[in-house]
């Protein structure tokens, strides 16, 4: 459930951010399933897949797909029509399909899932099993190679290079495969010449695993050994701030969230993205783009990075992260949430994430075109938020609530107050433009101070912060003929007589 977003309008502005826990979605599960009594029995909360198959368990995924009364089978290979039903609550939403058309000669139409293989096919997700008579193969197995062609249907995957597999020779799911990888889905079975092993059977918590990251609630498949080795169990929070397109700016962003994606912050240690990237150079690809630089937009190599600054430091804000460090811009940028920013300038101005969990954080961020995502994984008992920011309004998701360990965080920010108002209006000569013409470089705005309050809760008890954000008045910058400025410019001449009006000749039509 997404809360109800606040519209920012100009400067006139209010963000709140208390978090509205989300209602799992429904399920269509036999009377004798036990979705009441999680958690699994034979999935012990503190192992590695115990977050996962919760969060898709709260999602409403996984009901009536139990192996027995309170058992998961996270081991046992995963059935085609387990694979139907949740798939199509994944992407499709649906509580129970549709009446049935009798596609599959092979689904008995008197089983409560009947109607999710048909809902499979309708989504183009499946063809079955079997052409003639048409089948599903309820109860087979999934293959790797399948469950890639799969996700490639249900997720809209994108095309992608060959990853390099050399046992995918006469596979027909090898494009699917490839699309999987690349979008971070899937990864080798075996680095030892690079295969898939396309014909192997699926696990029930592998193909729990591959939707948790379609979901973003478990890293790309890439970091898989980094997250068993330093028990990341899950995404943590996650933010999104979206920009403009194709601007020079947007290039510098995708090259530092490059560098960033990744790391690694282990308990108690502190992340400073500013020694972890160094300087921002031609020679490491930045270019120049627009800065805030005196009482202007200019332009300075590696301009635009602080969107990443203000993106990371929302993830830490909303993962009820304590001890970090950023300091907001000094004049407010409407792309960004007012007060919960952040900004870079190299090797003054930095952002520092402490993370004082007991588990270790992994860094992962990815873009789009137009907005740059920062996640970070951890171990918050299962409890996982996403927030964006984007056209002035921010909306929170609480995509799993996670268990009574879990920190909480409520958040508020306050209606601009103590405005102040700009410093007169500064004119630059240029003698090239008319005197009655003028370029305006930059807008004059008033300057204002918002009230940050954020509440942490774990373990039962509540952490208050508050702290306030001033930013400064911006002056009017303006170009101008010099005797604009210097009021100088002679007085206007009456406009001349039309000479059609006195008799005398004018232009003539043809």
């Amino acid at each position: 459930m997404r809360q109800t977003p606040v519209l920012v309008a100009g400067l006139l502005l209010a963000l709140t951010s208390t978090l509205v826990y989300p209602a799992a979605a429904g399920t269509t599960a036999p009377p004798s399933a036990a979705a009441a009594d999680r958690p699994f029995a034979d999935v012990p909360t503190d192992g590695p897949d115990a977050a996962m198959i919760d969060a898709l368990d709260a999602l409403g995924i996984l009901g009536g797909t139990e192996c027995g009364l309170r058992r998961f089978c996270p081991d046992e290979q995963i059935e085609r029509w387990v694979m139907a039903i949740w798939l199509v609550r994944a992407v499709d939403h649906m509580d129970e399909p549709g009446p049935l058309a009798g596609r599959f000669t092979d689904v008995d139409r008197e089983a409560w899932w009947s109607g999710y293989p048909e809902r499979l096919a309708e989504l183009g997700i499946t063809q079955g099993c079997g052409l003639i008579p048409p089948r599903f193969c309820p109860s087979g197995p999934v293959t790797r190679g399948e469950m890639a062609t799969f996700l490639t249907r249900a997720f809209g995957l994108e095309p992608a290079e060959e990853a390099g597999f050399i046992d995918l020779a006469g596979t027909v799911h090898a494009p699917n495969i490839d699309s999987a990888v690349a979008a971070g889905l899937v990864t080798a079975c075996s680095e030892d010449g690079l295969r898939f092993c396309s014909g192997e059977p699926v696990t029930r918590v592998e193909m729990v695993t591959v939707l948790a990251r379609a979901f973003d609630l478990a890293p790309p498949a890439i970091y898989e050994e980094v997250a068993e080795e330093h028990g990341i169990l899950h995404l943590i929070s996650g933010y999104t701030i979206h920009h403009d397109c194709c601007e020079p700016r947007v290039a510098n962003l995708e090259l530092f969230s490059d560098t960033v994606t990744g790391a690694l912050v282990d308990p108690g240690e502190r992340l400073s993205l500013n020694r972890l990237v160094g300087p921002r150079t031609t020679d490491k690809g930045y270019q120049p783009a627009d800065t805030w630089t005196g009482d202007r937009v200019s332009d300075s190599v590696g301009g635009g990075i602080s969107q990443y600054a203000a993106t990371m430091y929302n993830a830490i804000f909303w993962g009820g992260f304590i001890g970090s460090y950023s300091r907001a811009h000094s004049v407010y940028f409407p792309r960004y949430p007012p007060g919960i920013e952040g900004t870079l300038y190299y090797p003054y101005i930095d952002l520092v994430f402490r993370n004082d969990t007991e588990s270790p954080v992994l860094v992962v961020s990815d873009y789009t075109d137009t907005s740059l995502t920062v996640k970070l994984y951890g171990d918050n008992d299962g409890r996982a938020v996403m927030g964006e920011w984007k056209d002035g309004w921010h909306t929170l998701d609480v995509v799993t609530q996670g268990g009574p360990d879990a920190r909480v965080v409520n958040g508020q920010v306050s209606r601009p107050y103590r405005y102040v108002d700009p410093p007169s209006t500064r004119y630059i000569s240029n003698p090239d433009l008319g005197i009655g013409e003028s370029i305006v470089i930059e807008p004059a705005r008033k300057g204002w101070t918002v009230r940050v309050d954020r509440t942490v809760t774990a373990n039962g008890r509540d952490r208050d912060q508050s702290w306030w954000v001033s930013y400064r008045p911006v002056r009017a910058i303006i170009e101008a003929h010099p005797c604009v400025i210097s009021n100088t410019c002679p007085a206007e001449e009456p406009p001349a007589e039309d000479e059609e009006e006195n008799g005398e000749a004018g232009p003539q039509p043809f």
